[in-house]
């Protein structure tokens, strides 16, 4: 009776093994990783719970790593990537899958057997082995890339299939406002930027020394400029190229000074350019018909001489015009009836012409 009483207990506890230890086993968190050094001050949150990093604990998958202001932690997983959060930074942490949410992450990875992923809120980039610095702007929604070492693809996160190269040396970016989103193409980083970049990460260095050479000219990799060949046949070509330069500059000197030389006439050229007159004399008369009336002024306009030109504020008259413009002693005395036969014949002169 107490045999069987204990065959049936054991029963009981196999099958309570069989069923609850794997799910015991299934909820037991996974570890991601270990914290390698720690500046300043910074978290980790997991499973709601926020505690302040310490140097050597254990990461497990799901959680999340904030730095504050002036901080940076130095985290690995267990697979041989290091990956260096700067100050202001966050990023939360899964099964092969590091996920920036704002700032700067350097990752450095010796593995170069298996492929890793990085990714932001709008940018994901995949690797085998080498370094790089890889930002996230939450403000502006800007992801960018620099490869320090090896070769990383980049690629809109909407669009993983649709990436390109970056190669060591070069950066790219993923911006909402450019071209939809993707991808922009490699373009090589001068020494300046990559010291800028690099500054933000105190005491980290390139795992390869030689490295930082790569970035020594300002343009990026070294760009070696060709002459052409110092052949006969081409010192002649760029001799007649220079004649015909020059053989075209003389000619625009030329139209431009024609252009802008203001014109000179000569004395007879001048005068031959004048309007003639046929000799009319043009009386301007006033009112008449007593002795105090206004005394008939006389313009008798002849043709200006050139060298006897006045300035341009002084009328152009004979100096030896005589304009005798009496005023009446009384106006009273003044007709009112005006005399218009001198007017007439002036009209008919002026038809006749």
């Amino acid at each position: 009776m107490k045999k069987s009483k204990r065959k049936h207990m054991n029963k009981i506890l196999s099958i309570f093994a069989i069923l609850i230890l794997p799910t015991l086993a299934i909820a037991a968190p996974l570890q991601f990783g270990r914290i390698v050094d720690i500046k300043g001050s910074g978290f980790i949150s997991f499973e709601g719970k926020t505690h302040e990093i310490k140097k050597g604990e254990v990461i497990y998958v799901n959680s999340e790593i904030i730095i504050e202001h002036s901080g940076q932690v130095v985290f690995t997983d267990n697979a041989d990537h290091k990956f260096h959060l700067g100050n202001a930074s966050s990023a939360a942490v899964f099964a092969g899958k590091v996920e920036l949410r704002s700032g700067d992450v350097w990752v450095q990875s010796l593995n170069k057997t298996d492929e890793y992923t990085l990714t932001s809120a709008n940018a994901t980039v995949s690797y085998t082995g080498g370094e790089a610095i890889f930002s996230y702007d939450s403000v502006k929604g800007k992801t960018q890339l620099m490869v320090i070492n090896g070769l990383m693809k980049l690629a809109n996160l909407r669009s993983p299939e649709l990436n390109l190269t970056v190669a060591e040396g070069n950066f790219s970016f993923v911006d909402p406002s450019f071209e939809e989103g993707m991808p922009r193409d490699p373009t090589p980083v001068g020494q300046k930027t990559y010291g800028q970049l690099v500054a933000m990460f105190p005491g980290v260095s390139p795992m390869d020394k030689h490295s930082a050479d790569i970035f020594k000219n300002e343009h990026g990799a070294k760009v070696v400029e060709r002459s052409i060949a110092s052949t006969p046949e081409a010192q002649e070509h760029k001799k007649a190229a220079a004649e015909l330069e020059k053989e075209y500059k003389m000619k625009v000197m030329k139209l431009a000074s024609k252009k802008t030389r203001p014109a000179t006439f000569t004395k007879k050229e001048l005068k031959a350019t004048m309007p003639k007159t046929n000799g009319i004399v043009v009386k301007i008369y006033g009112l008449s018909g007593s002795e105090t009336s206004a005394t008939t002024a006389i313009y008798d306009l002849k043709t200006p001489d050139v060298a006897k030109r006045a300035p341009a504020s002084v009328s152009e008259v004979d100096s030896e015009v005589v304009v005798d413009q009496a005023v009446p002693a009384d106006m009273n005395t003044i007709p009112t009836t005006p005399q218009y036969k001198e007017s007439e014949k002036l009209i008919d002169q002026l038809n006749k012409l």
